[in-house]
């Protein structure tokens, strides 16, 4: 019993020695970045084996051995961090994230890779750079934000086109398109809608994007082969994490408001102008003919004389169409996500709703969007992984968009005779509309109707196998589905659908893509200094597109406006399109010691747009790097951190045409009929050799980063060439037609791209930090075909020239300005003058006088960042700028003829500027009404030849945003772990003299609707 005692009490005193040599350390691991839990993150006991990791909610608990005052945290992504725990037994650590490793991965062809091994022109933009922008789509939010990438507006319209070139325009007709890339999906970006404008890149919310990478240069873009003739943006949204559920609710609102208001003249002021106008014309009665233009002489005027007339026409009133048709806006944006997971399955899920009016009513946007991205280890060698995109967009849609149209809300709000009431005294709208817009825009917009639905599916399902260790295949099937349904209703009350009691108009669009992907990835290491990777693919794309249209006449009441209430059915009609392509790639990267860099790929596609003989074409690059900074001279430098040297040279293709360009197609005659018989006929000649469009660059880049990497950036240097150019080429009209698509002549994109980011203060608590991008290209045509000049049919188009900007997808490239030189005004006698051939001043310039004057594309391009942080608030300024573009503004050369030619309104900045007597010097000749002879000859008119080309320069405060962040610690008692509010404000300010409504637009100006400044205020909480 003694031995049983004395063993007990041992045991009871090894326990209490054990004891006392461990404690129990408890606490939470929480993030820097957003002061979020991290779970499973290491603990361990410094110089030991003992440790944990943390749980979902980022909690730990370890017994720490006695003597043992060190503990060690981890966790990828994020910095080491140690900490001596002293006697605390509770210890909380944050662990701020390590900015080397999170730059280091970029997206590339078919997968990722490390920054420092990149060799090719790539920028990249995350996706907070863009978070909680106003904008419905994620093309616009590039603005200024990469070096290479010019992006404009086609119009103000909210979800409307987007023009985005990079590296300037490649192609006469092929088409200038990027490809867009989400997830993997490759996406078909041309709207097709036929009564408003609509942008298909706008199914995503831009708020779910993790990040977005630009393939600028052919060598990178060539393993896209046929479709990256004109670079590609890869799109990575947002995924799931391990760890608990974690939900963010994001909100904004505000308001939308017209950039410009235009300064035009009031009703007298017009009459005055217009009898001045036919007084230097000698049009007898001059106070009558201007009474009579704008509908107010009366039948006895003949009895009041000139003092009488003028009586009337000094006190006509005037009314303010535009402030009627334009005006303030709502803008609201909701959305909710939650993701999380474990060790086997993680998800993201995410809906959203955002509304959005333009300046000029009913133009309105509405989207609702949902996004879930699934991902789940199924064992340790296959992962499945599953991306889908759902989302409905509606838009309400004026009488039109664009064009000098009546009922055009952006053309006529300014342009109709100002003396012209919208209403008359019971409220009603007033019909008795003088000069030649007479028709009440107000009502025309106000009873006719448009909408247009979007509904849009793009998705995927991802299969990966680790066939080894070293050895992975990826099999990706994707969609990208569009239905568009549109109708317009032209109301009986208006005079478009008064003679037929009412006309409605339905079409519907159904486009879709499927992709598929298979890829092979192999990597090895051979001591420790080789580094090897190679990829095999095959892909193959289907695009279908169908559609059907229809109209119907004759309505019991205006109430009924879809056309099955119709009584006469006017047409229906439909078609059907589609093209396929096929290709094999390989890439191969090797480097040494990460130092010095190379890169092989090719890839052989097909298309089905282009003839038999030439449907296949290979796309080769080559790519080398060195980085410099890691050589052993340059690797203990405090100076130098970071110094890549780049080259590459690669070809990629371009199929953008038609889908039966190369084909010899049959039609059929008018309405299918020939002699009381269906019937066809050719409508086009075949050419089986049609082949490719092809992109050749040579790029030289360096990468540089100096004091531990607070000034980090880029240089590129670029010649891009453009060969075997898709042209319509005249033929002999004996062939029975008068062209035939052929690859002819050859054009040139060079010029040089700076990127820079500097970290300018941080310390104290506040931070400064810089970004800026500049962008020179010099455009021009090397040759054509048959050693032609410029193309007989567009004479623009010409040998060292530039060509201009397309609008949209399809359009041919506008050429270079062609005109006579405008040489101001004759200060003796305000009559206007050009420069002949010889230099010489003239007053009727002939065709051999015309000289070429730059086009629209913008040379030099770029943007500016600036944020401000002190603690908790932030403060962002972002500028974007253009410079060297000349355009002609439609909508501004209607008003400069202040009268001369039609009865429209004018800007008050012309008429005062206009010559009145002699010795004036201005460029605006004397006003001579809408004579055609008179007392004198007659120049060519106000905006002939160079006289109406506007320089389109701006300087535009893009984004100011001010937020306040809360401190995580303080949240946590609310259950929150983020809370952030901000205002922001777009578009504030331009610095301009561009008498327009905005310099920033792509087309012909005339009608366009501008683009808006907004406000909005919002809060982003997470919990």
């Amino acid at each position: 019993m003694r031995k049983i005692l004395l063993l007990g009490l041992a045991f009871l005193l090894a326990s209490a020695t054990a004891f006392a040599q461990s404690r129990v350390v408890t606490g939470t691991v929480t993030s820097g970045e957003d002061g979020l839990p991290i779970p499973g993150a290491s603990v361990v006991v410094k110089g030991t084996t003992v440790g944990t990791a943390t749980d979902l909610d980022g909690n730990f608990s370890l017994n720490v051995p006695q003597g043992n005052n060190t503990l060690v945290f981890s966790f990828v992504g994020t910095e080491m961090q140690e900490v001596n725990i002293g006697n605390r037994s509770q210890v909380n650590v944050v662990l701020q994230p390590d900015t080397r490793s999170l730059e280091e991965v970029i997206v590339t062809g078919y997968g990722t890779q490390p920054k420092r091994e990149v060799t090719g022109a790539v920028s990249s933009v995350k996706g907070e750079l863009i978070e909680n922008l106003p904008m419905q789509s994620f093309d616009r939010a590039l603005q200024g934000r990469a070096a290479g990438v010019q992006v404009r507006s086609a119009n103000g319209l909210p979800g409307g086109a987007v023009n985005i070139r990079i590296r300037g325009v490649g192609s006469i007709t092929a088409g200038n398109e990027p490809l867009f890339i989400v997830d993997g999906v490759q996406l078909n970006n041309a709207g097709n809608a036929s009564f408003t404008q609509d942008n298909p890149l706008a199914f995503l919310n831009p708020n779910d994007i993790e990040s977005m990478e630009i393939l600028k240069d052919a060598a990178s873009a060539a393993i896209y082969g046929s479709q990256a003739a004109n670079g590609v943006v890869i799109i990575t949204t947002k995924k799931g994490k391990q760890g608990k559920a974690r939900f963010e609710f994001n909100a904004f609102a505000g308001e939308t408001q017209p950039m410009k208001i235009l300064d035009v003249l009031g009703g007298d002021e017009w009459y005055t102008m217009r009898r001045d106008g036919l007084i230097n014309a000698g049009v007898g009665n001059p106070q009558a003919n201007a009474l009579n233009a704008m509908g107010r002489l009366p039948g006895n005027w003949q009895e009041l004389g000139a003092d009488g007339l003028d009586a009337i026409g000094l006190g006509l009133p005037t009314f303010d169409w535009q402030r009627q048709l334009m005006g303030r806006g709502r803008l609201q944006n909701y959305e909710l996500n939650v993701s999380g997971g474990d060790d086997k399955t993680t998800f993201f899920i995410s809906g959203s709703y955002n509304v959005q009016e333009s300046s000029f009513r009913p133009v309105d946007f509405e989207r609702g969007t949902f996004r879930t991205a699934l991902t789940h280890k199924a064992n340790d060698r296959l992962t499945l992984e599953t991306n889908i995109n759902l989302s409905t967009i509606t838009q309400n849609s004026p009488f039109a968009i664009d064009g000098a149209f009546l009922g055009n809300p952006a053309f006529s709000s300014s342009t109709v005779l100002p003396h012209n009431a919208i209403f008359n005294e019971d409220g009603s709208y007033n019909t008795n509309i003088a000069g030649v817009l007479n028709q009440n825009v107000a009502l025309v917009n106000d009873f006719n109707s448009g909408t247009t639905t979007t509904n849009s599916i793009v998705g995927n399902a991802i299969a990966n196998y680790k066939i080894l260790d070293n050895l992975t295949y990826r099999g990706l099937v994707g969609v990208d589905y569009r239905m568009l349904t549109e109708n317009r209703y032209r109301d009986p009350r208006t005079p478009d659908g008064a003679g037929v009691r009412g006309r409605a108009t339905a079409a519907n669009d159904w486009r879709t893509r499927f992709i598929t992907t298979h890829t092979l990835n192999w990597n090895k290491t051979f001591n420790n200094v080789h580094n090897l990777t190679a990829l095999v693919g095959f892909e193959f794309v289907s695009e279908t597109r169908e559609g059907l249209n229809a109209e119907a006449i004759g309505f019991p009441t205006f109430q009924f406006r879809y056309i099955d209430s119709g009584a006469t059915p006017e047409f229906v009609g439909g078609f059907w399109t589609g093209y396929r392509r096929q290709g094999v790639f390989a890439n191969a990267n090797y480097n040494y010691k990460e130092k010095y860099l190379f890169t092989a790929t090719a890839r052989y596609d097909g298309s089905s747009r282009f003839g038999a003989n030439t449907q296949y074409g290979i796309f080769p690059s080559v790519r080398a790097g060195w980085n410099i900074a890691m050589e052993d001279f340059l690797k203990d430098s405090e100076t130098i951190t970071d110094l890549k040297l780049r080259a590459s040279w690669g070809q990629s293709g371009n199929d953008q045409i038609g889908n039966f360009a190369a084909r010899g197609l049959y039609g059929a005659p008018t309405a299918g009929n020939y002699a009381g018989n269906a019937g066809i006929r050719p409508t086009s000649l075949a050419n089986l050799d049609l082949g490719w469009e092809t992109n050749e660059t040579v790029n030289l880049g360096l990468d540089f980063g100096f004091f531990s990497n607070r000034v980090t950036g880029s240089v590129d240097l670029f010649d891009q060439r453009t060969k075997n150019l898709l042209l319509n080429q005249p033929i002999l009209w004996t062939n029975g037609f008068s062209s035939i698509a052929n690859n002819v002549g050859e054009l040139m994109n060079r010029g040089v791209e700076f990127e820079v980011s500097t970290v300018n203060i941080d310390r104290s608590g506040f931070s400064w930090r810089t970004s800026f991008n500049f962008t020179y290209i010099r455009n021009e045509v090397i040759s054509l075909y048959d050693d032609l000049d410029f193309l007989p049919a567009n004479p623009g188009i010409a040998v060292g020239q530039p060509v201009g900007n397309p609008a949209f997808p399809g359009d041919q490239a506008p050429g270079s300005h062609f005109f006579a030189e405008y040489a101001g005004v004759n200060p003796a006698t305000g009559r206007p003058m050009w420069l002949d051939a010889a230099g010489n001043r003239t007053y009727q310039p002939i065709a051999a006088d015309r000289v070429y004057f730059g086009s629209n594309l913008a040379p030099i391009y770029g943007g500016l960042s600036n944020t401000f942080r002190y603690k908790g608030f932030e403060l962002t300024a972002f500028f974007t700028y253009e410079y060297g573009a000349v355009v002609t503004d439609g909508q501004y050369s209607f008003m400069r003829e202040a009268g001369t030619r039609l009865a429209l309104n004018t800007l008050r900045e012309v008429v005062d500027r206009q010559w009145t007597s002699p010795g004036d010097m201005t460029d605006i000749p004397r006003n001579v009404g809408n004579s055609n002879g008179g007392n004198e000859v007659r120049s060519q008119g106000r905006n002939f030849g160079t006289a109406g080309l506007l320089n389109a320069d701006f300087i535009r405060l893009a984004q100011l945003q001010f937020g306040y962040s809360f401190n995580p610690s303080t949240l946590r008692s609310l259950g929150l772990t983020r809370a952030r509010v901000y205002a922001q404000g777009m578009n504030l300010w331009t610095y301009s003299n561009y008498p327009g409504y905005d310099p920033e637009f792509v087309g012909a100006g005339t009608g366009q609707l501008p683009i808006v400044k907004s406000y909005q205020i919002g809060v982003q909480l997470g919990f």
